[in-house]
């Protein structure tokens, strides 16, 4: 079946105005990976929870990705303390909930985060600085558990170890997932968390019962603001003089505005690009890998780039 993401967004990448792709870039890139003999990075268990008990650690991963959104801030950055560090963006989420799902163990499920209270879903994410829509994070977390009514394990199972039906399952049955856009009268289908729950669910399960997948290569990467910001710094990814001041001024791009679609669209195709001069290099990674590679690398380097900033429930 072919991905609605990787078909659409390459409409937009042929029709881009102010994003281009470097493929001499791409080229080179690969090269260095390939020299490095680079290997595929893995799921970061120790940030995440670690139980036994499955239906949990099922209910953990789908609510950490309803809520994987929107870390960035112009004021001070959300962060919180875990075991005397401090975490900031996805992980100071991840270990949130890590931390919930542990210490309250008959509530650490579904069932119980379709009624969650505000005041008790905002302890649960408590720290210092702006977490930005939290009130929707509370909204989004209520209705996909209700939508799932306290079963994960049942909706997984029925996708029948294909990434593929579950992407478009998550798509079309839980609630806010459906990351579409108009551009130029067509629809352009991103489906970053859609996406990448179905590979956080391989990576937390390595690869096995209820996480294995028969079809890994139908995921793309996932279009988020990290992954564009390490392909622009390394040259991949191309911006209009324009462009680039917005994102240099810190201006907000507005969701399903042209520039924040283009942009979204050129990081997969960057992706997908450098799957193919990889695959050259002798070295065969799907593109979930490549991504889960670079946004490792954002996290490692010093980029002083700025990414772009997008108040979305998409990313």
């Amino acid at each position: 079946m072919e991905n609605p993401v990787r078909a659409t967004t390459f409409f937009v990448v042929k029709n881009a105005q102010d994003v281009t792709i470097n493929r001499e870039k791409v080229n080179a890139l690969a090269k260095q990976w390939a020299q490095q003999k680079i290997t595929a990075a893995s799921w970061p268990k120790q940030y995440h929870l670690q139980t036994e008990d499955k239906r949990a650690m099922l209910d953990y991963v789908i609510l950490l990705d309803a809520l994987n959104f929107c870390f960035w801030s112009k004021k001070e950055k959300w962060h919180i303390a875990y075991k005397g560090k401090w975490y900031s963006e996805y992980f100071a989420l991840s270990l949130s909930l890590k931390k919930f799902f542990e210490e309250n163990p008959t509530k650490a499920n579904l069932l119980y985060f379709a009624t969650v209270p505000f005041r008790q879903f905002c302890s649960i994410l408590a720290g210092k600085g702006e977490l930005l829509l939290t009130r929707k994070r509370w909204q989004i977390a209520k209705a996909m558990s209700a939508a799932l009514r306290g079963d994960s394990t049942a909706f997984v199972h029925s996708a029948d170890q294909k990434c593929s039906v579950l992407v478009s399952k998550i798509q079309k049955e839980l609630p806010f997932f459906d990351d579409t856009v108009l551009y130029r009268q067509k629809r352009i289908y991103f489906l970053k968390r859609a996406q990448i729950l179905v590979s956080d669910i391989w990576g937390a399960f390595y690869g096995k019962g209820i996480g294995r997948f028969e079809d890994l290569f139908y995921l793309t990467a996932f279009a988020d603001y990290k992954i564009p910001q390490i392909l622009y710094h390394k040259g991949i990814l191309e911006y209009s003089p324009g462009l680039e001041k917005r994102i240099a001024q810190r201006t907000r791009i507005p969701q399903a505005s042209r520039q924040e679609i283009e942009i979204r669209s050129c990081t997969i195709w960057a992706v997908e690009y450098l799957q193919d001069a990889l695959e050259r290099y002798g070295k065969k990674f799907c593109p979930m890998q490549i991504d889960w590679l670079l946004w490792n690398r954002s996290k490692e380097m010093d980029i002083r780039t700025l990414h772009h900033v997008t108040k979305t429930i998409y990313y």
